[in-house]
């Protein structure tokens, strides 16, 4: 028997140029992409700040009331009473005179 020594180097073979070209183009975005989100480069911060004003509350108003007195964008006032509600971290029940609430100011 005869050994014969092939010419043919063994790998991988490119049978679609088209293919493997896309092949490329996909695994480059994927690398680029990944990069990015490891690095945090597509992180967006948001550039929206909030102003706050401080209010006082009288004898017998309401989380309700205040909401009405400083609603000025007629935003619906079950939205306004949770900001408050929310910013403050307290309950209805907790109001009382002379204390001092956070309030946005362009509510």
């Amino acid at each position: 028997m005869m050994n014969r020594r092939s010419n043919r180097k063994h790998g991988i073979r490119v049978k679609s140029r088209f293919r493997f070209i896309t092949f490329l183009v996909i695994v480059a975005g994927l690398m680029i992409s990944g990069l990015g989100f490891a690095t945090g480069i597509n992180e967006s911060t948001a550039s929206v700040t909030t102003d706050y004003d401080t209010y006082v509350v009288s004898y017998g108003e309401t989380l309700w009331s205040i909401a009405d007195e400083i609603n000025d964008s007629n935003m619906d006032t079950r939205k306004v009473v949770y900001v408050i509600r929310q910013l403050n971290d307290i309950q209805p029940e907790d109001l009382q005179p002379g204390m001092e609430l956070i309030v946005p100011a362009n509510i």
